[in-house]
């Protein structure tokens, strides 16, 4: 009777559906999943796993070290012994250990006392004198050595207070919240021309184009390096305090500036060379303006002078913006 209801089911089923189509073993190429799927279900029932897992495990935490053992907290378990044991994942699941990884400690706490509700501020307008610079043409094609707009404003002017005994509080979800530290290769060009990073050190990947290059790199400390930017290619770095110049070794494309700043208070102008520095306490600041160098061409290749640095001393008093602006050029 129970081979008969068998042969009525499996003749429905056949006869809704027709034939089904072959599985596959596990690993053959026309595998669809349905072997895998097996193989793993397989798995699941043998009691004692025969190759070692070929997930990668890693600990949650440098703290997990100093973790206590008889803490029942499973959070605070980094072998996965608190969810069911060897079997389950444990420490033990097919003598395998959990990697432990360490990581260097850097200080990355500002070196200045934090105040929250700063109600001071200074801001203005930093512009250029006289005509704009002439276009530049390289092997690369038409370069702009100067970002100007609308009645001499620069833009991208960085804007700095280099020392503070008190400032802004820093956002932070476990270390001080990063700025900066990425530039892209796009034509005849790097950008952003010009950005600040902190906390220093700071991590700098340089992301190039369709167009293969040799990135050279000067930084405040050490020698110049020059590296190899593939198509669609990256190069990774580390810069640290004061200014990090990335330029083509050949002077066909346009130079970038990454300046590394341990302060809160800076900023880059705008479109219209506007800038505003805020949360400052009221006191006696001394402000520097940072304008990259405007490129010549000599023999056909971008040259670079030094850049234009400007201090001016600002006393901020309350609430009230004090007002600083600037005209830079020749």
């Amino acid at each position: 009777m129970r081979a008969l209801v068998a042969a009525v089911v499996l003749g429905g089923a056949f006869a809704c559906h027709g034939p089904s189509a072959p599985l596959y073993p596990a690993g053959a190429p026309a595998d669809d999943g349905h072997g895998e799927l097996a193989l793993l279900s397989m798995k699941l029932l043998t009691p004692e796993p025969t190759a070692e897992p070929t997930a990668e495990h890693r600990s949650r935490s440098s703290d997990s070290d100093a973790a206590d053992p008889d803490d029942p907290d499973p959070d605070a378990a980094a072998d996965g012994a608190e969810y069911g044991g060897a079997e389950y994942g444990g420490a033990s699941y097919a003598s395998y250990e959990v990697p432990r990884w360490h990581s260097v400690a850097v200080e990355r706490r500002p070196r200045y006392r934090q105040v929250a509700g700063l109600a001071g501020a200074i801001e203005g307008v930093i512009s250029w004198r006289g005509p704009a610079p002439a276009r530049l043409t390289t092997t690369c094609g038409a370069i702009e050595p100067l970002a100007l707009g609308e009645g001499g404003a620069l833009a991208g002017v960085l804007v700095y207070i280099e020392r503070l005994s008190v400032g802004r509080e820093v956002p932070a979800e476990g270390r001080p919240a990063s700025v900066g530290g990425v530039i892209v290769k796009r034509g005849c060009a790097l950008g952003p021309v010009v950005q600040v990073a902190t906390p220093l050190p700071s991590p700098l990947i340089v992301y190039g184009d369709a167009r293969r290059a040799s990135l050279h790199v000067t930084s405040p400390y050490g020698a110049a390096r020059t590296y190899e930017l593939a198509e669609a290619g990256r190069v990774g770095l580390q810069v640290g305090a004061g200014v990090t110049r990335l330029e083509a070794a050949d002077g066909s494309f346009a130079s970038a500036w990454v300046v590394g700043l341990e302060t809160p208070a800076y900023a880059l102008t705008d479109d219209h060379g506007r800038f505003r520095l805020d949360e400052l306490a009221t006191g006696t600041y001394e402000v520097t303006i940072w304008q990259p160098p405007v490129p010549t061409l000599v023999s056909g290749a971008l040259s670079y002078g030094p850049p234009i640095v400007v201090k001016r001393t600002v006393r901020v008093e309350g609430a009230r913006p004090a007002r600083l602006d600037v005209t830079l050029g020749h």
